[in-house]
């Protein structure tokens, strides 16, 4: 290892920068940014609501635009779940609180929005 590496390890207490940036909150943007085809079709949720206990409360991403120099900023849409039930007939909302809150993937207990019918 190099000197330099060792300073840097030295420095920083043994944690790489890696591992610290990874633990930080999201917003919504950089939760989604990672995800496959930028989160369209997952369903994503605030760590607010999943530490009051609320279940079955997500939206499932239908677009995203991302902008930004590193794409942090943007517009999602997707179809509203709140307590199973799903929300404004079925229809994309505009996922508001991105920059606000903590975002997560979520896992729904049961799948409440139909798959939608491919078209030959």
């Amino acid at each position: 290892m190099s000197a330099i590496a060792k300073e840097v390890l030295i420095k920083t207490g043994n944690a790489l920068p890696i591992i610290t940036k990874s633990t930080q909150p999201k917003s919504l943007y950089r939760a989604l940014k990672v995800m496959d085809g930028n989160g369209v079709g997952e369903a994503v949720t605030t760590t607010k609501l999943l530490n009051k206990g609320f279940t079955d409360c997500y939206y499932k991403v239908t677009s995203v635009k991302l902008r930004g120099p590193e794409l942090n900023h943007g517009k999602a849409y997707g179809v509203e779940v709140w307590k199973g039930k799903v929300l404004n007939e079925g229809k994309p909302v505009e996922i508001r609180g991105g920059l606000k809150w903590n975002w997560t993937k979520y896992t729904p207990s049961v799948e409440h929005i139909p798959a939608a019918p491919v078209k030959a």
